[in-house]
């Protein structure tokens, strides 16, 4: 389980402002159901974050030997494919075919970046209801909030922590591949819309049966220009555990700003 330091600190602060009867009306929620609201997003938030894990270990488990070989015999058909260990919690990804691997890789893909950027809009809309920000029945992303937080609160913190995470570029816009949650992003709309094998690159039989390759790695056009095929940012685990990190302390740092604006204001919304 995810631990993140300043998520408790938060959930006090709301409920020692609604035992004073300082939360009110925002986003057109009333006092006790905007506090409701947000009392609901920061454990789901949480869940999302813990999810997100989930599929990351996964990834992490995966054995690679019995799709590379070219002998699908290596390992009895019997076993099944995801096998779980009550004991230590950890998960062993049993390959058994090679047309079965791009399947089990999408399934684990899908799952952590979807649950990545689901995480983000749950944040959103914290800091949609602290910050009385825009019509709550209107449909709003991440970035919407940012530059709405932006036009209100110029010079605040926590708006200049949101562009930096989205890494807005020099026009304006968000740059697309200017952070590895950006990046995510792409590579979430990539495996909604697209074949897996246009998000990653399979590794190549040798004529031995197996690869000396063992890793695999994202299309490199999610990239920057300047990143070599294969540097380390492109390899799948070491980008999923980047992206991964990036926005625990994202979301972490979001927690104690929001906090602080809280304690400053005595009131919610902000």
């Amino acid at each position: 389980m995810v631990n993140l330091t300043n998520e408790a600190s938060l959930l006090q602060k709301i409920e020692e402002l609604a035992a004073k009867g300082k939360i009110h009306s925002s986003v057109g929620l009333a006092g006790q159901a905007a506090e409701t609201k947000i009392g609901k997003l920061i454990p789901t938030a949480g869940q999302r974050l813990n999810a997100t894990m989930f599929y990351l270990d996964l990834m992490e488990n995966m054995e690679y030997v019995p799709y590379l070989s070219s002998v699908s015999s290596s390992a009895p058909e019997q076993e099944p494919l995801i096998d779980f260990s009550d004991s230590d919690f950890q998960v062993q990804m049993h390959l058994l075919k090679r047309e079965t691997f791009p399947l089990v890789l999408f399934i684990i893909l899908n799952g952590f970046f979807s649950n990545l950027v689901s995480l983000e809009d749950c944040i959103a809309k914290v800091i949609n209801v602290v910050h009385d920000l825009i019509a709550y029945n209107r449909r709003y992303s991440g970035l919407q909030i940012r530059q709405e937080l932006e036009n209100k609160r110029r010079s605040g913190t926590l708006t200049a922590h949101l562009r930096a995470f989205h890494a807005i570029g020099q026009d304006g816009k968000p740059d697309k591949t200017g952070s590895a949650f950006n990046i995510a992003r792409e590579i979430r709309n990539q495996l909604v819309h697209d074949d897996i094998e246009e998000v990653i690159f399979f590794p190549a039989l040798s004529l031995l049966g197996l690869s000396p390759d063992m890793d695999l790695y994202f299309n490199n056009l999610f990239f920057p220009a300047h990143t070599p095929p294969k540097h380390n940012d492109t390899e799948m685990i070491a980008f999923c555990q980047h992206a991964y990190e990036e926005t625990v302390n994202f979301v972490d740092e979001c927690y104690r700003l929001i906090c602080a604006d809280l304690q400053r204001s005595g009131s919610l919304p902000v």
